[in-house]
């Protein structure tokens, strides 16, 4: 899987999130999910991109 592929994946999921919480969640807890929402898609992109590096130099 390309890093491109896995970026758009994890963007769509992340949209999709923002999208469950703005409907879901009482206006107090939008910003803090929302928070937590891009901190976690920041991780996978950082684990996707240490992956990817690793099967290169492979």
């Amino acid at each position: 899987m390309t890093f491109k592929k896995a970026f758009n994946i994890g963007y769509l999921v992340l949209l999709l999130s923002f999208i469950v919480v703005y409907f879901l969640l009482p206006v107090e807890q939008i910003f803090t999910a929302i928070m937590i929402l891009t901190v976690l898609f920041g991780v996978y992109q950082f684990v996707i991109f240490k992956k990817l590096k690793e099967q290169k130099q492979q």
